[in-house]
């Protein structure tokens, strides 16, 4: 009974690791240790900026100028000058490139030392009830 609690005990505090079950899923799929190449699509909206002021003259007339998103607009009312400017907004979309580095499949020297630990132990406990069974079914 000791043993077998030994074996319990063994086989509880030694489980897969990670690697093992990403190996696993290579095995399933190649595909995952393809380099990939993701496009990240980055958008910026910068708002509208918008300008006004008044000057006191005579006349009536009005004056727009436009330049790319920037525009001036100049009126004139008798004896006020209304100045109305403003840039209107803007949306500035960059796309980035961004390589994905492999997944890297290896099994450290430690690793392999714990793997091979844990067969053994379970072989000598197998081992083990084996003989006691036959000790057992022995006259």
């Amino acid at each position: 009974m000791k043993c077998l609690i030994y074996f319990l005990l063994a086989l509880t505090l030694s489980g897969c690791s990670a690697e093992w079950h990403l190996r696993k899923a290579v095995r399933k799929n190649p595909e995952l240790l393809k380099s990939q190449t993701i496009n990240v699509t980055d958008t910026i909206v910068l708002p509208g900026v918008a300008l006004m002021d008044t000057v006191i003259l005579k006349q009536v007339d009005t004056i727009t100028l436009v330049k790319d998103r920037f525009r001036v607009k100049l009126m004139r009312s008798y004896d006020t000058l209304i100045i109305d400017g403003g840039c209107d907004s803007d949306t500035i979309i960059r796309t980035v490139r961004v390589d994905v580095p492999q997944l890297v499949v290896g099994e450290s020297g430690f690793q392999r030392v714990q793997r091979y630990t844990f067969w053994g132990i379970v072989t000598l406990l197998l081992l083990a009830i084996a003989a006691l069974i036959i000790r057992k079914s022995l006259p």
